[in-house]
């Protein structure tokens, strides 16, 4: 039908595009890069649509999340999740999640995969790793420096204690070489002995804590003394 002249014939509006989402509903799309829509034309999800929350679930801010082609999380709920260090079950708490995707800034495509427990154990394994590497480029910059050698050995002693190997016999040369260079730390003599410990050398292992006992001074050694003495007496005692 022809417009009569002078007649305003107004312009339809686009139809509103939406997309339904399992748990949000009928999500709003807005022009523009992101989530494909209709054929030959660019959407992105609405970032200041508001569904009701359900029960327990936590609001979340789209804007502060790093999205592409994802929905954006427009409220969190509890999600239960297997460990694959474990197996066992854990829920991943609609908090956390939040505080993961709006404050520490994970992509929504990361998730927990570890219990709470199992990742303090793997962040405390990867921080015994990290302290390790960071000792050992320590060590061949200052070879006969004091912190530097004494920081190798305990490391080394802490990453065989966890993860059942480490590089105990360069530890030792690096205690010797200081104590040849510096015999008033005898806190290598000690360290000797906890790096010969983790080896699997007790007869070692006892010697040195032997050598240790007798040359400490009682000022600032209590505290290795009373372990040594600890150690040394586990190592000598007879089996049942």
């Amino acid at each position: 039908m022809e417009a009569r002249p002078g007649r305003v014939v107004p312009r339809r509006r686009p139809a509103r595009q939406t997309r339904r989402h399992p748990l949000f509903g009928e999500v709003p799309l807005l022009p523009g890069p992101g989530a494909s829509g209709g054929a030959g034309r660019a959407w992105t999800y609405d970032p200041d649509y508001r569904p009701d929350l359900p029960s327990g679930a936590v609001r979340g801010d789209p804007r502060r999340q790093l999205f592409c082609c994802e929905v954006p999380k427009y409220f969190y709920v509890d999600a239960d999740e297997t460990c694959r260090d474990c197996g066992a079950g854990f829920v991943f708490s609609a908090r956390e999640q939040k505080h993961w995707y709006e404050t520490l800034g994970f992509r929504l495509d990361a998730s927990a995969v570890r219990c709470l427990p199992c990742r303090r154990a793997f962040r405390r394994a990867r921080g015994i790793s990290r302290a390790l590497s960071d000792a050992s480029r320590a060590l061949v910059e200052a070879p006969l420096h004091p912190p530097a050698a004494l920081a190798y050995a305990r490391a080394a002693i802490a990453h065989a204690e966890r993860f059942g190997h480490a590089p105990l016999d360069s530890a030792i040369a690096a205690l010797r070489a200081l104590r040849r260079h510096a015999p008033s730390v005898v806190e290598t003599i000690y360290l000797e002995g906890r790096c010969a410990e983790a080896a699997g050398r007790p007869r070692g292992a006892a010697a040195s804590y032997e050598r240790f006992l007798a040359a400490a001074p009682p000022r600032g050694n209590a505290a290795l003394a009373r372990d040594a003495r600890a150690r040394l007496e586990r190592l000598v005692a007879p089996a049942d």
